[in-house]
């Protein structure tokens, strides 16, 4: 029988809207993220501003937060290895939601596999599962695209293919809060009237609408995104 693991690494959920995190992040998840000392971050601001919301008496001097390099995470790659040598509890956190899920944490989850470090993942929300469940599209085969290309043209074959690839599997995607309503026209005046498109709208804010119809409905419809986090489905 193996040893179990001495050192853990916890992938740290982050509430994905301005909503208390108490609503979003479990009891037993906050008692478990208190009692880390040494985190990896996105983003070292949006880290301290979670951590003093879940301990207002938080020493920051006590705690250790090393920032990613999201351009070149490789130049980290030793420092990063040798912070996980030397604390036993690490936690990964992304800027929002659940880390490595359209994140680049994905490369210390892989380096804590090849250091025998056990890998935790506590439980919170993710956006593109909300919203998934939400939506009345296909859940058993999905996919994640992330952004579409920018350049009309590109984003106009984008926009078909991922509508070809929809009879099938269920595609999500994401937009520059700003391009929002420019990509929403673009979705309506490419798709076929009977293909469906999902906007889920500021997931878990107050502000929250999840809507998923027709092409058709939505044609018959003037509708204002705004640029407000937004996650894109197209399905049937």
């Amino acid at each position: 029988m193996s040893k179990p693991h001495s050192k853990a690494l916890f992938l740290v959920p982050l509430p994905i809207s301005g909503a208390d995190v108490n609503w979003s992040i479990p009891l037993h998840v906050i008692n478990q993220i208190v009692k880390i000392q040494c985190f990896i971050v996105e983003n070292a601001k949006t880290a301290r501003h979670f951590l003093k919301q879940l301990n207002p008496g938080v020493n920051y001097q006590e705690i250790q937060i090393l920032e990613l390099d999201k351009h070149d995470i490789n130049s980290q790659l030793k420092e990063i290895r040798e912070l996980l040598n030397q604390n036993d509890l690490v936690g990964l956190m992304s800027e929002a939601g659940l880390p490595c899920i359209a994140d680049p944490g994905n490369h210390i989850v892989k380096m804590a596999h090849e250091m025998d470090i056990r890998v935790q993942p506590l439980s919170g929300p993710s956006s593109i599962v909300l919203a998934l469940i939400a939506s009345g599209l296909n859940g058993q085969q999905f996919k994640f695209n992330g952004y579409l290309p920018v350049k009309p043209d590109e984003r106009r074959q984008a926009i078909l293919s991922l509508e070809k690839e929809a009879a099938k599997t269920t595609q999500l995607f994401i937009e520059a809060p700003y391009r929002n309503d420019k990509m929403l026209s673009e979705l309506i005046q490419t798709l076929n009237a009977g293909s469906r498109l999902l906007l889920a709208i500021d997931i878990t804010g107050e502000n929250e609408k999840i809507i998923c119809r027709t092409i058709s409905w939505w044609k018959t419809r003037q509708f204002e995104i705004g640029k407000v986090p937004c996650l894109f489905g197209i399905g049937v």
